[in-house]
């Protein structure tokens, strides 16, 4: 990117926040902080009016805005994809929400945008769906749950826990949303296990926002959260290690498992999963032999040595 260009998006991300750190610029263009600072100066100069708070970043005045903002042809066919993608991985609410900006999104396009869009709208389909779009998920879901979010406003729950198959009613105080093992999850502070937990969107059969304030004071973020998982979860760390040589086998496979992250370890992959079962993911793990090592939890370890155990008392000669 010229230095031209990455001013106008430097202007934009200003406009995007209410605040925006140096570290964020610089992380976002792959600049170093001290040329954030020249170019912050060159739009100064440039009659664009910045104010900044010494240790917290940089803002635009109220009383400035940019004209509207075009759209290259591939950032509009990025939000026709994102769209698409969209409609089968959330619920009703979030998709007519969506729908409506993409329209209001399409009509500043310029009509080569417009024709191109038109044009390769029908080459898109997604076909896999969420269980989230079942007819018995609250249509509004998400949205309260965001709402719960932002006003700071607990959410009272009526939840299918997923291991013992009962439903139990929970006042939680939502972190936040994340989509893992083709799933949407909330995890959230439950009042009732006095603790914090991954509930499945899709169990939950219904949701109301409640009057109870909170305060986020010491509430981790969601990597934060499941970067200190315990084994009081309903869902599990698993910490396992690849040869490279699997990977082609198991690429698309280790979504089905709670694949969340990678690291490559040069030789092996190592490869972290959060699961609710070490029969399920634990069998797996069996299949693939001597070209995946288990390194955490040491319980998973044990399982699947059970399983080895009942084989070889099935299949060997006694």
């Amino acid at each position: 990117m010229n230095r031209i260009d990455r001013l106008s998006a430097i202007l934009i991300h200003l406009q995007s926040k209410k605040i925006v750190t140096a570290g964020e610029i610089a992380e976002r263009f792959n600049i170093s902080k001290r040329t954030v600072y020249r170019d912050i100066r060159s739009l100064e100069e440039a009659g664009i009016p910045i104010g900044s708070e010494i240790g917290v970043g940089y803002f635009i005045v109220d009383s400035y805005h940019l004209p509207p903002v075009g759209f290259s042809k591939e950032e509009a066919s990025a939000l026709l994809i994102a769209n698409k993608l969209t409609e089968k991985l959330t619920d009703k609410t979030l998709q007519e929400n969506l729908n409506s900006a993409l329209f209001k999104i399409r009509s500043i396009l310029n009509n080569t945008e417009k024709e191109f869009i038109e044009n390769i709208d029908r080459h898109i389909e997604v076909f896999s769906s969420s269980a989230i779009q079942k007819s018995n998920i609250p249509e509004k879901i998400m949205d309260t749950i965001l709402k719960g979010i932002d006003k700071k406003l607990a959410l009272e729950i009526q939840y299918n826990s997923f291991s013992k198959e009962e439903d139990t009613i929970r006042v939680i105080e939502p972190v936040g949303i994340c989509h893992y093992s083709f799933n949407w999850h909330l995890i959230a502070f439950c009042k009732l296990r006095n603790d914090y937990r991954d509930f499945r969107i899709d169990r939950i059969k219904n949701i109301k926002i409640t009057d109870s304030k909170f305060t986020e004071d010491n509430k981790p973020s969601i990597r934060d959260y499941f970067n200190s998982f315990t084994s009081n979860s309903e869902v599990f760390l698993v910490k396992l290690l690849f040869s490279k040589k699997l990977l082609p086998e198991i690429n698309q496979a280790k979504y089905y498992f709670g694949f969340i992250e990678e690291k490559d370890l040069g030789d092996k992959m190592e490869m972290s999963f959060l699961s609710n079962s070490e029969d399920y993911i634990g069998k797996w793990i069996l299949s693939l032999l001597d070209d995946v090592e288990i390194i955490e939890p040491e319980s998973l370890k044990l399982t699947v040595s059970e399983f080895v155990k009942r084989l070889q008392k099935k299949y060997l000669p006694s």
